[in-house]
């Protein structure tokens, strides 16, 4: 199927927030969340012909954000952390974070990155078990099965007494 300039310009005002979202999530940065959504879309756009069904193309355009994530973390050769302090501390206005928020956050962090991811894209991004098993290669059986032992993990982790890292934050305020 021959994909044109501005059908492929319709996908990226439609899943630019989407992209970002995900990059900003893996990132912390608005910055390098920017710019991993932009080398995205380039490669999707270089490829775009080898998309066989349209209808996929959230799944497809998420599976190539995930591709690019994946190569600068191995030129960088380690992962940025990003700490709450820093994510709070950002130029940009961001409504604050209630404690439960945070307390999610936290917890889905101590997820492995192959539980954490299918519940960053099906609850926070909205994608459908086809959409995010067609951008993580995986089965649909697969992600349904690693969404339900995040959801079992994230339950067992919430409902446990934690500290919050962020309340030491808000006290020096």
């Amino acid at each position: 199927m021959q994909i044109s300039d501005e059908m492929f310009n319709d996908w990226v005002k439609q899943h630019q927030r989407l992209l970002f979202g995900i990059a900003y999530w893996w990132t912390g940065s608005r910055t390098d969340a920017e710019e991993l959504t932009q080398e995205a879309f380039l490669q999707a756009y270089r490829s775009r012909s080898s998309l066989r069904d349209v209808e996929l193309v959230k799944g497809w355009l998420v599976g190539i954000l995930r591709h690019c994530h994946s190569q600068t973390r191995r030129r960088t050769k380690s992962r940025a952390e990003v700490s709450f302090d820093e994510m709070l501390n950002e130029p940009e206005s961001r409504p604050t974070l209630s404690a439960d928020a945070i307390a999610l956050h936290q917890s889905l962090d101590k997820l492995e990155e192959r539980h954490r991811l299918p519940v960053v894209l099906f609850y926070f991004q909205d994608l459908s078990y086809r959409e995010i098993a067609e951008a993580l290669k995986l089965p649909i059986g697969t992600v349904m099965s690693r969404l339900a032992r995040a959801r079992q993990q994230l339950h067992e982790l919430m409902r446990a007494p934690t500290k919050l890292v962020l309340m030491k934050k808000a006290a020096s305020l």
